[in-house]
């Protein structure tokens, strides 16, 4: 998950000696991580590359935002991102909410000479940083990146992937789904997963491709719905060097990076009609077709996807194709919501709780009779996802102590109450409104209940927060 390194406008003069220190405490580290410049300005990217190049021993230049999320997905591991906020494709926001909906471990510093706009600096994310950066300032705050980087949690799903510890759960519809696994894991043919937003359909891809005979193979998972229009033809075919403006070395895409694994592709209903008949060729055929080349590429990976909604309402009014909807889906499974698990809430929320404190490096929290029946009696629209949020926030919070229903009842659960209860969300009138013009109250409604926060809405809502960006700028 990307991580954001905020900076302030009046900040303090940085202390030279610190930059030292920090990069004196990280000789183990530098063989690591990758440092990655995100500047479409010649100079600046070439002035920030030399000053840290004999620092650090991974450093690359990415001059746009899809060449940089292509560098990061393809590096498959931790990285320090600077970057610059006016991209050509994209702003920096964007690149970085693209890495954390892609589970790409990063912290990022964004750096702009220029004031950000009300709606991000409303979430408290970032704030002006006046480019280009001095010597000792880059340096400093790249020691901080790379400190970041170091206290996060291992993003290695490998070690313990087996259904078991993926899918957790004593309920009858648990065990019949850990059953369903290894057989689903025998076969190359494309399988499709359905369920609600948060019910864990990527952790049961994941532990598919690892029960499968291609467990050796890469595991690469998209968000179909992170990366603009007409950013996602580029970023899972790939492109080559002048396919246009910005693309100045030849760059793989997804496909090719899942290339002797799987390829997981959530959120598919959000793919552009556009780009759909491409995937279906893509599918009959084997092969991609980079942008800007006219050589085929053959390519072998599973093809595993996912939607929250049900794609046949989609096919009927004609926003997803028929004939790609078949392909995907020759086998396919239901995810269960979390208040159709009997009692796995609990096992559930244990098991979180004790990854929680691990990761904040808090101290750890029990959970009372009162927690256990507020978890219980919850409906969870939001599923896991929000089963972990909720608990997340009690236990940085609340740290050490026995925790009640009360310290679960967060703005975020109450917000979920207020969704699920039906007539308040839908307090405005719908007469003669379309579906679209209903969703665009629904979200801002939640975006303006939340003091204007993105991605605290999103989390309400089930969906990412880039989803939430795409869906407010599309016109009614």
């Amino acid at each position: 998950m990307g991580t954001l390194i905020s900076t302030k406008k009046n900040q303090q003069p940085i202390n030279p000696a610190h930059s030292i220190n920090v990069l004196e405490n990280q000789t183990d580290r530098k063989q690591q991580y990758l440092v990655l410049i995100v500047e479409d300005d010649e100079d600046a990217a070439s002035l920030y590359q030399a000053i840290l190049m004999p620092h650090y021993q991974n450093v690359k230049v990415a001059r746009n935002g899809c060449d940089a999320v292509s560098t990061l997905m393809t590096h498959q591991g931790p990285a320090a991102v600077i970057l610059d906020y006016q991209l050509p494709d994209m702003t920096g926001i964007d690149v970085m909410t693209t890495c954390r909906d892609l589970d790409i471990p990063t912290a990022c510093l964004i750096i702009s000479a220029n004031d950000l706009s009300a709606e991000n600096a409303s979430c408290g994310e970032i704030v002006r940083l006046v480019k280009p950066l001095g010597c000792k300032a880059l340096l400093d705050w790249t020691g901080r990146l790379i400190e970041k980087l170091h206290q996060q949690p291992s993003h290695s799903a490998s070690n313990d992937a087996s259904p078991e510890a993926l899918l957790l759960g004593k309920s009858k519809v648990m065990h019949n789904l850990r059953r369903q696994i290894p057989l689903l894991a025998l076969s190359s043919a494309p399988l499709w997963l359905h369920g609600e937003s948060g019910t864990g359909k990527e952790l049961a891809a994941r532990s598919i491709h690892y029960c499968s005979s291609r467990s050796n193979g890469p595991f690469i998972a998209v968000n179909c719905a992170a990366f603009p229009e007409s950013l996602i033809e580029s970023m899972l075919f790939g492109h080559i060097k002048g396919a246009f403006s910005g693309a100045t070395r030849d760059q793989k895409g997804f496909f090719e990076a899942a290339d002797g694994g799987t390829l997981f592709l959530d959120e598919i209903g959000d793919m552009p009609l556009t780009f759909q008949a491409k995937l279906l060729r893509t599918l009959q055929t084997g092969t991609i077709l980079p942008v800007g080349s006219t050589k085929p590429i053959s390519v072998d990976c599973r093809i595993v996807s996912a939607c929250h909604r049900d794609l046949t309402i989609a096919v009927n009014q004609g926003e997803f194709r028929e004939d790609l909807y078949y392909r995907l889906n020759v086998l396919s499974i239901k995810l269960p919501p979390l208040r159709e698990r009997d009692n796995d809430v609990v096992i559930i929320a244990n098991k979180l709780l004790s990854n929680i404190t691990n990761e904040e490096h808090t101290l750890p929290c029990k959970l009372t009779n009162s927690a256990i029946h507020f978890l219980k009696e919850h409906s969870w629209p939001g599923n896991v996802r929000e089963l972990e949020n909720t608990l997340r926030r009690a236990a940085i919070l609340y740290q050490g102590v026995e925790l009640q229903e009360k310290h679960l009842i967060s703005d975020i659960t109450r917000g979920a109450y207020h969704l699920s209860s039906g007539p308040d969300i839908m307090s405005f009138s719908t007469s003669g409104k379309t579906l679209k013009e209903i969703e665009k109250n629904i979200i801002e409604t939640t975006i303006s209940e939340h003091n204007g926060c993105i991605e605290t809405a999103a989390r309400i809502l089930g969906v990412a927060p880039s989803t939430l960006y795409r869906k407010r700028k599309k016109p009614m």
